[in-house]
């Protein structure tokens, strides 16, 4: 409604200008007319950078200034620029300088950043008390000076200015605030939904992946890998965005004393964690630790965009750090249930095996008296005992030690078992436990073996034909208190294809006393750690070798157990005891 008039006092104006004159009135009414424009500016629908730039070109149109500057306030004395025209190449972009409380036409020596902006006047924007704005301004066209009326002018400007501007900063506050918050939202509603499939995950390697694929898709970076901390340190779990061979498997030592927090890798120390990982183009570290163990290291590689990672970033990198450390070990810990479980099936088929094999019984014999027992320090034992009933009255005696624990050495016992039940009687001792050797060696890992002491029992004669293939010597208590040891025979059976075995005979005459025994009962050993022994064994026979063979087995027992005492068993032990009664 008033752009005619608007217009013809400013074509006066300027008709004035170009003749060196400037007419009080006509300057005046074209300094309301810059301020109308410039109200008007401010508070229109305008971005807050476009708004920003038209008034900074309204102001250098009506001053007639071809240089000029508006940096916008960021607190504590840091100013950053936020509309410019005609500055030279190396003006900062942003500024630190001391308290501007008026308009200055000299900028502060000290402070040569006004000066290397080539500007000459200095217009502080305040508002209740606070500077929030500096407008610059270069020189005027034709090297006219700035006078009191565009002193008078610009304060007016910024009396004007200063509250448009405020609430520009407010709102533009405001718009970083709600883009933050849709970003956290976002980022919660992404941490919510991995969360959901990390822990309905089970296996560590799909866990592995899917933290991976999400966190390369969250922040569109070039490449992503997972490295796990393993005794020897850490190695490579999992790589995205690398080509064949390039992803190294291990990260130097020190890497695994990063901190528990996310970090830039431009902000590490320099040495050697930092150049492996800026030579991967790796740009932020995400530890994975449970409270002050490190558990690994999430490697996010540069954006794609080349933007950098705000703190926003930092924030979710951490989160999803610590729900991929719980999958893992949650994972991890399903994986040893399952190994647990599997052990412990195992087990119980090694213990049925094992009830299997240890006779439940066997017919009298006149004129002995037979005594047997074996105990297993864990779950399942590795000792074996055996009667079996050979033609003609005899019986075969055998005690043996498998080497090793578990299901393994339960097959090998019965193997062992199998092929003895089936050849004792068949063959002289020597001849059978050599048959017995080369068919454990052929069908048995090469460091299985067994010790046994076999021995057949001729009841008639009082005789007994014993073969000792590496088994504890067992112990012969005479009548008389004489003791012998038995310990022809030869080396273990199933770790040589051909072994060398000599048999011997023994008598048993009415009184004395048999003991065979595992290396549990000579190698329990005390809480000190002292072994019990063969003086041990021999005393507890000794007392007790006149009450019979059944006597002298609990006896020894109870020897070793209270040698042992709060210390515990350290190996399976078996025991067993031959007594000569009368004829």
């Amino acid at each position: 409604m008033t752009t005619p008039v608007v217009f013809q006092y400013q074509q006066a104006l300027d008709e004035f200008r170009r003749e060196g004159r400037e007419p009080p009135l006509l300057k005046r009414m074209s300094e309301l007319i810059s301020l109308l424009d410039l109200t008007t500016t401010l508070g229109s629908s305008l971005s807050p950078g476009e708004i920003l730039d038209a008034a900074l070109l309204i102001v250098m149109g009506e001053l007639q200034v071809a240089r000029g500057a508006l940096y916008v306030g960021e607190g504590e004395g840091a100013f950053r620029l936020r509309a410019s025209r005609g500055l030279p190449g190396g003006a900062p972009g942003r500024l630190n300088v001391p308290a501007v409380p008026s308009l200055t036409f000299a900028p502060d020596p000290h402070d040569p950043a006004f000066a290397a902006a080539g500007l000459v006047l200095v217009c502080p924007v305040r508002r209740a008390g606070r500077t929030i704005a500096l407008l610059g301004l270069g020189p005027r066209a034709g090297g006219r000076p700035f006078g009191r009326e565009e002193a008078g002018f610009l304060e007016s400007l910024a009396a004007c200015a200063a509250t448009p501007i405020e609430n520009g900063l407010i709102y533009e506050e405001l718009r970083r605030v709600n883009r933050s918050l849709s970003v956290k939202v976002f980022q919660l509603n992404n941490l919510f939904d991995i969360g959901r499939e990390l822990t309905a995950s089970l296996d560590e390697e799909a866990v592995a992946q899917l933290v991976t694929t999400t966190v390369m898709g969250q922040f569109l970076a070039t490449r992503c890998a997972l490295y796990r901390m393993e005794p020897d340190g850490l190695r490579l779990a999992q790589a995205r965005g690398f080509g064949p061979g390039q992803a190294t498997d291990t990260l130097p030592d020190d890497a695994g004393a990063l901190g528990p927090a996310p970090r830039r890798v431009s902000e590490l120390p320099p040495g050697p964690v930092r150049d492996a990982l800026e030579a991967a183009r790796f740009a932020l570290v995400v530890p994975l630790s449970t409270g002050s163990r490190m558990g690994g290291l999430l490697l996010v590689g540069e954006r794609a965009s080349r933007e950098g990672y705000g703190e926003e970033d930092l924030d979710y990198a951490g989160a999803l750090a610590r729900q991929t450390q719980a999958a893992l070990e949650g994972a991890h810990l399903h994986r040893v249930r399952l190994a647990k479980e599997r052990q412990d099936r195992e087990l119980q088929i090694a213990r049925g095996i094992q009830e299997t094999l240890l006779p439940r019984g066997w017919p009298p014999v006149p004129g002995f008296e037979i005594a047997a027992r074996s105990r297993s320090c864990y779950e399942v034992g590795g000792d074996y005992y055996d009667v079996i009933p050979l033609e003609g009255e005899r019986l075969a005696l055998v005690i043996a030690d498998v080497s090793g624990k578990g299901t393994p050495a339960s097959i090998m016992m019965a193997s062992v078992h199998a092929s003895l039940q089936a050849m004792a009687g068949t063959a002289p001792p020597v001849r059978l436990l050599e048959r017995l050797n080369r068919f454990l060696y052929a069908n048995t890992q090469s460091s299985r073996y067994v010790t046994l002491f076999y021995a057949e029992l001729d009841p008639a004669r009082r005789s007994l034909v014993y073969v000792n293939a590496g088994h504890v010597p067992p112990y012969l208590r005479r009548a008389d208190g004489r003791l012998e040891r038995l310990r022809a025979g030869g080396p273990v059976l199933g770790l040589f294809e051909d072994v060398a075995l000599e048999s011997e005979e023994a008598s048993l005459d009415p009184g004395d006393l048999l003991a065979a025994v595992t290396d549990g009962v000579t190698e329990a050993t005390s809480p000190s750690g002292e072994e019990f022994g063969d003086e041990r064994v021999v005393a507890a026979l000794e007392r007790h070798a006149a009450e019979g063979a059944e006597a002298a087995l609990d006896a020894l027992l109870a020897a070793v157990d209270g040698w042992t005492n709060v210390a515990g068993c350290t190996d399976d032990l078996t025991v067993l005891t031959v007594g000569a009664t009368g004829r």
